[in-house]
């Protein structure tokens, strides 16, 4: 199995679906506008292309690892696990990175959103790259490889076989 990076790419931007569904779901349409507006338009973009190529290259390895495997099932089991351990690593590292900034220590356990990011992000994940996987699907090219015995020589002499210069003479 094989998918252009491309393809990838777009499965990868379509993993961001539920985070927008939820983005503007949990705030109110005006405030979530607001944000958008006050810088969203250039680090939206930027964070979009950044996941969605992080997720294409995620995504290309777990296909070239899952090659050989037609079941879909266990596409599907691999990338919601993958998706959920990647999704609740990346929401540990940025919950390390906010508690440095505004308390000046690494101490993200003791946060306010550290039982909220320790369920809600493998869950997240995995919701994603299972949307993810599924946007992939018709872009993956399947290509078979045969293993064949080789071909005989053409060009030994056979007994009852015509030569060329036999066939010259007729």
């Amino acid at each position: 199995m094989f998918a252009p990076f491309g393809v990838q790419w777009r499965a990868g931007a379509a993993t961001l679906i539920p985070f927008g569904i939820l983005y503007f779901t949990t705030q109110p349409f005006g405030s979530a506008m607001t944000t958008l507006a006050a810088g969203g338009y250039v680090i939206g973009p930027a964070v979009i292309a950044l996941f969605a190529t992080g997720w294409a290259l995620m995504s290309r390895g777990l296909l070239h690892l899952l090659r050989f495997d037609t079941r879909t099932w266990v596409h599907y089991t691999v990338y919601a696990v993958a998706g959920g351990l990647g999704l609740l690593f990346l929401g540990m590292v940025s919950l390390v990175i906010v508690q440095g900034f505004t308390n000046h220590t690494a101490d993200f356990w003791n946060a306010n959103a550290f039982t909220g990011f320790l369920w809600a992000t493998p869950a997240l994940g995995a919701i994603s790259s299972i949307l993810g996987r599924r946007v992939l699907a018709p872009g993956i090219q399947w290509h078979r490889w045969l293993k064949r015995d080789p071909l005989p020589d053409a060009l030994t002499m056979v007994d009852g076989k015509h030569d060329r210069d036999e066939f010259h003479r007729m």
